[in-house]
């Protein structure tokens, strides 16, 4: 599990976001709103949406495309929630049963971590 997390609001731009991810070298991002977890963003998602706004922006650059855009068009959300006293079986089963990479650790109510399908399968790998 990550516990240094970065997040990004709903406002942010696709840019900033993909600024966050290559600063960071991070994968997913929770997207907050008043201080709580409404969605999460995975660089996948920023592949898609350059993809589909190439389509519908067609006269702007790709980095316009992004300066234009905002996460809350592409986040995924809800996001996928989990305790910070979840088991590491626990927390595989969720991954597999929602068929998700990434699981937001929350606790009374404020994001305390993600563990990411990766972290999961070094976890186990270490047992």
């Amino acid at each position: 599990m990550t516990t240094e997390v970065v997040t990004l609001l709903r406002s942010d731009t696709l840019r900033l976001a993909d600024d966050m991810m290559i600063l960071t070298n991070l994968r997913h991002f929770p997207v907050l709103e008043e201080g709580k977890a409404v969605g999460i963003i995975h660089r996948l998602d920023l592949i898609r949406a350059s993809l589909v706004s190439v389509i519908k922006y067609r006269n702007l650059s790709p980095g316009e495309i992004l300066s234009t855009v905002v996460v809350n068009d592409v986040q995924m959300e809800p996001p996928t929630i989990i305790s910070p006293d979840a088991t590491l079986k626990e927390a595989a089963r969720i991954v597999v049963e929602k068929n998700t990479d990434c699981l937001l650790v929350v606790e009374r109510g404020d994001v305390v971590g993600l563990a990411t399908r990766t972290d999961l399968l070094r976890e186990m790998a270490r047992d």
